[in-house]
């Protein structure tokens, strides 16, 4: 048995060394190195956590792979989606004669989500796949689920929108950057016959992790955002009274986190009554 020469086994396996450092993985040499996993993590600020598996899912199929099974995560239980790729065929079954696997592993708290995507896909595919992903990550999340607009809703009713904004939204909303706080927007619409009256301090924001959040007040808005303070206060939804056909709509401004729901306390004025609507995110 003719065996290669020792420094041209040794310059081989420092060539497949360099290709696996510049990819993040390994891959299986003559010298028996055993193949490791390629890696890609990504976070979303102020993503929920009913969110996260959606864009996972999103991302997965724009690099390729179709998710197989999925596990939503909740605050401090992390979620998981699995997804397959067929790596070749047989000709003779015409299916698919292997595939190599992707985990994504979600986990998410108030400051947002965190996505770990680990492949077993070899090289080259594995060259591209940590910034493939993550480019699909920012894809996917920045097409956000469109609710029904405020006229394709019940006729009849407090028809009440709440949208917690994120990175590049707030500035499309409001026109400047407002660091350190939650931008929500808000729109309500009387579609009863009866007042309601509204106060900014009657939302609350509910976030990942269960707690109840408040509005911060203009003195706290003014001091979290410096410059914009002008802008904020300007577009803040103004108290008031909702008659019927009425629409209040504006922003409100809470502490930075990633909020699962909102409730809206609103008072009848001829009862003087609370009525509580709450709107899942």
């Amino acid at each position: 048995m003719t065996r290669a020469p020792r420094r041209r086994r040794v310059a081989a396996v420092r060539l497949l060394l360099a290709a696996s450092l510049a990819c993040g993985c390994s891959a299986t040499a003559p010298g028996g190195f055993s193949q490791s996993l390629t890696r890609s993590r990504v976070s979303q600020a102020g993503m929920p956590c009913t969110e996260a598996a959606r864009v996972a899912q999103g991302a997965l199929l724009r690099v390729g792979y179709v998710p197989e099974a999925t596990t939503v995560p909740q605050p401090g239980t992390p979620g998981v989606v699995v997804s397959k790729r067929a790596a070749g065929y047989d000709i003779a079954s015409n299916q698919a004669s292997h595939y190599y696997t992707t985990t994504v592993t979600l986990t998410c708290s108030n400051s947002g989500a965190d996505f770990d995507a680990i492949t077993d896909e070899p090289l080259p595919g594995s060259l591209s796949f940590k910034t493939d992903f993550a480019k699909a990550i920012e894809t996917v999340a920045g097409r956000r689920i469109q609710r029904p607009a405020l006229a394709e809703r019940p006729a009849t009713g407090m028809v009440i929108a709440i949208e917690p904004l994120r990175g590049g939204e707030a500035r499309s909303g409001l026109g400047v950057e407002l660091p350190g706080v939650t931008t929500v927007r808000m729109k309500l619409e009387n579609r009863t016959e009866r007042t309601y009256i509204f106060s900014g301090d009657g939302v609350q924001m509910v976030t990942q992790q269960g707690d109840r959040v408040g509005p911060l007040d203009a003195a706290q808005t003014a001091k979290q955002v410096g410059a914009a303070a002008g802008t904020a206060a300007s577009q803040r939804i103004a108290d008031g009274v909702l008659a019927p056909k009425a629409v209040l709509s504006g922003f409100l401004y809470f502490p930075s986190s990633a909020y699962q729901r909102a409730t809206v306390m609103l008072i009848d004025q001829e009862t003087e009554e609370e009525e509580g609507f709450r709107v899942e995110f």
